[in-house]
């Protein structure tokens, strides 16, 4: 039940990321590469937070889907 928790959270967190990015026109300054560099961090960042959200709702075990 921890990882469907986590996933739910990882969803939502990525869904208002990419409503930030889709405001600010990210995807409309694609060829511009300072706009390129910085969207590619932001979407690492992302990323990263994810990975962060789901461990630390997970748990140590993650991944026991079955006991």
């Amino acid at each position: 039940m921890a990882s469907f928790k986590a996933l739910i959270v990882m969803v939502i967190w990525t869904a208002i990321a990419g409503f930030g990015l889709f405001t600010i026109g990210a995807q409309e300054h694609f060829r511009n590469p300072m706009w390129a560099v910085g969207v590619g961090v932001a979407l690492l960042t992302i990323h990263m937070i994810n990975m962060a959200l789901y461990f630390k709702i997970a748990g140590e075990r993650p991944f026991e889907w079955f006991k």
